[in-house]
């Protein structure tokens, strides 16, 4: 049993690691793009091929599952109707980060939904059935996006239409099979600075069954990719704080003073805690202005004060990210800046005084901002 489930093992996580090349899957607009709710490009949906690997991947995934008895998922109303699985995907994974039991309802959905900073398209596209649809709904800051109202009545419309009959792509079971297998994929983890409350009370207005899977948050693993420790006993550097750079009407920490503006009236000084972490805060003038807010806040005779110019503060942008290729050779995605609170956006842009957003992007400030725990150069 012992070899069996190595050799099980093996197969799979070869074929995940599988990320060479494959040809452009065909799509197609989402009949919601032609209403004009779907901004920019279109919505990849059905593919029209299936290759060998698709089908190996998608039974080494069921082999191993059956052998270390993992659940397909829970389904104590699957039977009865289609079910949601709203999945947290963790920071940039691929497919090997993920756990088996997402894999596993992965290979087994028939309409996924994915948001723009977790699992991609393509690889995605590698572990679901060929009939499944695959649809972006991602939000980016500062670019146009999908409106959360948009996504909620999308999920409804999804688990509530029969499946779309094609007969070139459906098994037999397939096309005999009256529920669908929905899944939200979330980058991150779905409950920390998500929408997924609006999506779950859609589905409970109308009864329909979901599960939940949690993913490490950006918050935290962003800065530990970035190799910042958000906790150091020997810095004394005990807790730690985490905000979002922008609230849910899109406004900005540090842009303006007003009391109803997110982050207006703030006294980062006296929080009492010892590392502050943003997201959401890419955008160098909002970057510069919380610096600024955090730093010049509360009186300098303050017996509380923390935050100064000289504080150290770093930013990780793309944490976890992917490679890509330019010219030929592969260079990382993710970006990690130290420096301080008075000088973090001047080191941004000693390189390109023209850029003006880091987006995606974490912020940390605090002592252990000015740590690099992976780097591999002892001098």
């Amino acid at each position: 049993m012992a070899a069996a489930r190595a050799s099980v093992l093996l197969a799979a996580a070869a074929l995940l690691k599988d990320t060479g090349p494959r040809a452009a899957d065909a799509f197609q607009c989402h009949p919601a793009a032609s209403r004009g709710k779907v901004p920019g490009a279109p919505v990849r949906l059905h593919s029209t091929t299936e290759d060998g690997a698709g089908a190996s991947l998608r039974g080494a995934i069921a082999n191993l599952a059956s052998i270390l008895d993992e659940p397909a998922a829970p389904a104590s109303r699957a039977e009865q109707s289609s079910i949601v699985h709203i999945i947290g995907t963790g920071l940039c994974p691929t497919l090997l980060n993920l756990p088996l039991s997402t894999l596993l309802i992965l290979s087994e959905a028939d309409v996924v939904l994915y948001d723009s900073l977790g699992l991609s398209y393509e690889d995605i596209r590698r572990v679901v059935p060929p009939h499944c649809e695959v649809i972006g709904v991602g939000k980016r800051g500062d670019r146009k996006s999908w409106k959360q109202g948009d996504i909620d009545e999308l999920l409804l419309q999804m688990a509530t239409e029969p499946i779309a009959s094609n007969n070139q792509q459906q098994s037999s079971a397939q096309t005999m099979k009256s529920t669908k297998t929905i899944v939200r994929l979330k980058g991150g983890d779905p409950f920390l600075f998500g929408r997924t409350k609006t999506e779950i009370e859609a589905l409970r207005s109308r009864d329909i069954p979901y599960t939940y899977t949690p993913g490490i948050s950006s918050c935290i693993a962003g800065p530990h990719l970035g190799g910042i420790p958000l906790t150091d006993p020997s810095l004394d550097c005990q807790s730690f704080a985490v905000w979002s750079g922008t609230d849910a009407f899109g406004r900005s920490r540090g842009l303006n003073d007003d009391d109803n503006c997110a982050g207006g009236g703030k006294e980062w000084q006296g929080l009492g805690v010892d590392v502050l972490v943003f997201l959401m805060i890419g955008r160098l003038d909002k970057l510069d202005a919380l610096c600024r807010t955090i730093a010049e806040g509360g009186s300098v005779e303050d017996e509380r004060r923390k935050w100064s110019k000289d504080t150290p503060c770093a930013v990780i942008q793309n944490a976890g990210g992917r490679t890509e290729t330019v010219d030929g050779s592969t260079l990382p995605v993710q970006r990690v800046w130290r420096s301080t609170l008075g000088n973090i956006v001047n080191a941004i842009q000693e390189e390109d005084d023209t850029r003006t957003s880091v987006s995606p992007a974490v912020f940390v400030v605090g002592a252990t901002a000015a740590l690099d725990l992976l780097s591999q150069d002892y001098t």
